[in-house]
This record gives structure tokens, C-alpha cells and sequence, in this order.
């Protein structure tokens, strides 16, 4: 799916953009950006991941189904996930299937050949302590922190790092899931999960967790596919037709009802030039989050601490630049 690029804003901030630094690139690299036919015979049609996330351990354990079209005939293809989280099992049609690790690159291996045009499922579990972030949202990983009242205050941002640095995933730009994602997430009660696009409801599962589910209609990045976890509020809002959900700490609450209503001259300004919102069928959300943001579509990571400007500073020098929050602007552009 294409998005709309605002050069005006992205162009010369690294807000949303990871630091990388300079190496040689090796087959390690090869593996994880390259398009060879382990990759390019199959086409995600969804990915449903259901998983738990200890906040204490910050560990995960469950798994993805990764729903899939054969391009081209294949008896292997390659899923990743990061050398450090381990491969519990993959099951397609009730049978385990075998399988070989490089690096971050699992090769899965199939009895028969699967046929071209061809649909299938396969549910790979996983587990492990994913990668902290040294510095999110530039380097990527899971940013753990804890808010005011010692409670978690968790998110991930992965742009360039790779989403299978936590889940299982075809990690690359070039395969959206065609027809959305589930994205199922059990954390401690007391705590809540807010994740893309709609959510489908809770679920106390009586052993001190509850599972918060959402569901995501339209095709998305895999990096922007996300989790946040947090004491959070809920505010509801609607503006010309679009719902507009805000997920805030629950002592920012009254701050962010006030300091959010530029979303709306926001939408009015990107639709005059851009046309409508392409994502209503997963309604616009913005996200508090530990670290500054990220572009998760319908999730939006919001962290400028309810300043204009950047953090309170005008990059414009002209003073235009503190009438606004760059954050909201710039991430809701991409």
C-alpha cells in the first residue's frame, strides 16, 4: 500500500528515521533485506498474533498465524525473527514442520510442494526477551520505562531495525498483509494494551493477566504494527465522520483533551491537499508513548509531552513552528 510522503516535514528531521551505523554489510544483511524466491514465492494475506508480554521479565511468549498466498511453487520459505528470541514450533494443518535458522532467517520446510495460487496457514511459536531499544525511536527495540505513579509505561519502535525483532514476520517493505492483522496482547491487569486499528474487547484470563484484542482492516506495514502498554485513559472524539481516539496516561487526561483538539484543523489541512483519510475503516488514534513518536498507522506514537513546537523548541526560527505540535503533524503525515 503507497503511502503520502511529506517531504516538507520528513525530509530534514530524523524523528522518524533510525540512526545506523556505518559497517560492512554481510551475509547476516543479505538475509534480512534481500528478495530471494524463499521470499518472493508467497504473499501475506494476514498476520493474527496472539501473545503475552511480561512486564517484570519483559519477556514474550505466543504466537503468529501468517496466512499466506503461493506465488510460485515453493517446498521453503522464509520467515524472520531475531537470532536472540527462540523458535518454539511451527504447525501448519496440525503436523510440526521442520525448519533451519541463519542468522535472523528461519527457512521453513514443507512435506509437499505447495501449488501456485495456493492458500495456507502456518502458526509459528515463538518466545524470548526482545531487544531493548538503546535509543527509540532512532534505534529500535522495546522502550521500557515507568510513569509517575511507578507503573509500566511501555512501547516498540522498530522502522529499520525490522519488525521480527519481535515477532515472526516477512520483514520487508515490499509484503504488507493484504487483508489486515489481529494484533492479541495479554498484560498484567491493572495495565492495558493499545495496539492498530479497532478494538475488538478484553479478556480476563483469570491467572492476573487480561488480553486486549484489535483488529486492523486495511494492508500495514509490518514495522508499523505495534504494542503500548500502560495505565491508560480513554477519550473518544469524532470529527466530520472520522472516530479520533486518544490513549493517554491517566494524569494527562485532562492536559490531552485540550492539547489534542488540533487534530482536527490537522485533518482538515492534510485532506484539503492530500484527500481523505485512507485509513477510516481503522478509525485515527494517537498513542502516549515513552519515547518522542512513530508513524503506526491508526496508532500513532505520541510523546512531545503535550508541548508545541519540538519538544518545545521551534525548529523554524520564525516563531511558526510553536504554533502547532510538530510530533502530531509529522507523524500523522506519514
Amino acid at each position: 500500500m503507497k503511502k503520502a510522503v511529506l517531504f516538507l516535514f520528513a525530509a530534514s528531521m530524523p524523528v522518524s528515521a533510525q540512526i545506523f551505523a556505518e559497517h560492512n554489510f554481510s551475509r547476516k544483511d543479505s538475509l534480512h533485506g534481500g528478495l530471494r524466491p524463499e521470499r518472493t514465492s508467497y504473499d501475506v494475506q494476514r498476520y493474527d498474533l496472539d501473545i503475552r508480554i511480561d512486564t517484570e521479565a519483559k519477556t514474550i511468549t505466543g504466537f503468529n498465524d501468517i496466512t499466506f498466498r503461493v506465488v510460485e511453487e515453493t517446498g521453503k520459505i522464509q520467515v524472520d525473527l531475531f537470532d536472540n528470541m527462540s523458535v518454539d514450533s511451527i504447525v501448519s494443518d496440525n503436523k510440526k514442520l521442520t525448519y533451519t535458522r541463519e542468522f535472523n532467517a528461519v527457512f521453513i520446510d514443507f512435506a509437499d510442494r505447495l501449488k501456485k495460487g495456493s492458500r495456507h496457514k502456518i502458526r509459528f511459536y515463538y518466545s524470548g526477551t526482545p531487544i531493548a531499544a538503546p535509543r527509540a525511536p532512532w534505534q529500535g527495540g522495546f522502550d521500557w520505562k515507568k510513569d509517575k505513579n511507578g507503573k509500566t509505561f511501555a512501547g516498540v519502535a522498530v522502522q529499520g531495525t525490522g519488525a521480527s525483532l519481535w515477532y515472526p514476520v516477512k520483514d520487508t517493505q515490499t509484503d504488507e498483509p493484504d487483508k489486515g492483522a489481529t494484533i492479541k496482547v495479554a498484560v498484567p491487569n491493572g495495565l492495558m494494551n493499545v495496539s492498530n486499528g479497532r478494538f475488538r474487547g478484553s479478556k480476563d484470563l483469570e491467572d492476573g493477566y487480561t488480553r486486549w484484542d484489535w483488529e486492523v482492516k486495511n494492508p500495514i506495514n509490518t514495522y508499523d504494527i505495534t504494542v503500548n502498554i500502560g495505565d491508560y485513559a480513554h477519550i473518544h472524539d469524532t470529527y466530520k465522520g472520522l472516530d479520533l481516539d486518544y490513549y493517554v496516561l491517566k494524569y494527562n487526561e485532562a492536559k490531552a483533551k485540550e492539547h489534542f483538539q488540533e487534530v482536527k484543523t490537522m485533518m482538515d489541512c492534510f485532506q484539503a491537499k492530500f484527500g481523505k483519510y485512507p485509513f477510516a475503516d481503522d478509525g485515527y488514534k494517537l498513542v502516549e508513548t515513552p519515547y518522542l513518536g512513530m508513524e503506526h498507522q491508526s496508532a500513532v506514537a505520541y510523546g512531545n509531552e503535550y508541548k508545541k513546537g519540538y519538544r518545545g523548541n521551534d525548529l523554524s526560527g520564525t516563531g511558526i513552528g510553536m504554533t502547532f505540535d510538530y510530533i502530531i503533524i509529522h507523524e500523522t503525515g506519514h
